[in-house]
């Protein structure tokens, strides 16, 4: 399916109804909120304050939200006051989506809307994101999975549309291994803001595993000067940390391995969560439910278990495949 095709399916989702967007500013949402100024009856982008976000988030949403042209609100509160956030255990994604579309439902609610939608698109389903548990609970829609949007499609639209965007809008609590402090927040904001403007880099990410500062970049060879690091070291331990590392590697996100099969008959599908087999096979018309999932996408067939694999034949393209089959995939709401 070609981008203009799913395009055109996304303002058939929101065409005619009075429609909130969970939004950050980033790539994804300001996708939905440009499309939902135009074709929605009414339209408005709530954007929550956590109180954990990076320093100029939401100044750059504004941003994004005026020169839209659509309607924006933003919503406070310090999610810190809150245990199971702070305690920062597996389940704390889930918990802070499930409250944030809780306070944007509150607006809802006040104001009428028909549908909260959010900007998960298809290649978000590769990652390990518990949040989106929270989507199902509270029934938001995700247009961009819907049509099909991969992460590729969105940038590149965005791109010949000349739609500006935020690209660095993930909540600075994603960095932290063990319980979430102000503390902790206030260094890694510095550490990243400090990073962005000796390198002149734009995505940056300090991780603080117990006062160990890890660096990770888009473009490491932009900080390997030793007069740097040596600069960046010493005005990280000022703010707190004791060791500074350099990740070589880079910044990167952990998505499901496609492994292709040694005989050249299909595929491998690994995702980092278990699957809820029966929510998923209620997507599918032709399946049968064993002890996997078994599904037929044209005449291809594929096996689902709930470990997280998903095992293709030799049908047709695997890529096309696995456009059709992961919409429809529920991970098992396990948080612990």
């Amino acid at each position: 399916m070609e981008i203009q095709e799913k395009i055109k399916q996304i303002e058939n989702t929101l065409k005619d109804k009075r429609v909130i967007i969970a939004f950050s500013g980033g790539s994804d949402s300001t996708l939905v909120a440009k499309i939902a100024s135009k074709v929605s009856e009414d339209a408005i982008a709530v954007t929550v304050d956590t109180g954990t976000l990076p320093w100029d988030v939401i100044k750059k949403a504004k941003d994004v939200a005026s020169k839209i042209g659509i309607q924006h609100e933003i919503v406070k509160e310090n999610f810190l006051k809150h245990e199971k956030f702070k305690e920062n255990s597996y389940s704390r994604c889930f918990f802070c989506k499930d409250r944030m579309y809780t306070l944007i439902e509150s607006i809802s609610k006040d104001k009428r809307f028909d549908i909260i939608v959010d900007g998960t698109n298809i290649t978000d389903i590769l990652e390990d994101r518990p949040g989106i548990i929270a989507n199902y609970k509270r029934r938001v829609k995700s247009p961009l999975l819907e049509a099909k949007m991969t992460e590729d499609d969105v940038i590149e639209y965005l791109q010949r549309e000349n739609i500006k965007y935020s690209k660095n809008t993930t909540c600075l609590a994603t960095r932290i291994k063990g319980p979430i402090t102000t503390k902790k927040l206030n260094r890694i904001s510095y550490a990243e803001n400090l990073i962005k403007e000796c390198a002149g880099l734009e995505l940056v990410r300090v991780r603080d595993f117990n006062k160990t500062a890890i660096i990770q970049v888009e473009n490491t060879s932009k900080i390997l000067d030793m007069n740097l690091l040596e600069y960046i070291e010493a005005k990280l331990k000022t703010a707190g940390f004791k060791r500074v590392y350099v990740d070589i590697g880079g910044y990167h996100r952990k998505r499901g391995k496609l492994i292709d099969s040694q005989n050249g008959g299909g595929a491998i599908l690994e995702l980092p969560y278990p699957i809820d087999l029966e929510k998923t096979c209620a997507n599918f018309d032709e399946y049968t439910l064993d002890d996997i999932l078994t599904v037929k996408i044209d005449s291809s067939i594929v096996k689902i278990s709930e470990d997280g694999k998903i095992i293709f034949n030799n049908g047709k393209d695997v890529e096309d495949i696995l456009l059709e089959v992961l919409p429809s995939i529920r991970r098992l709401e396990k948080l612990d």
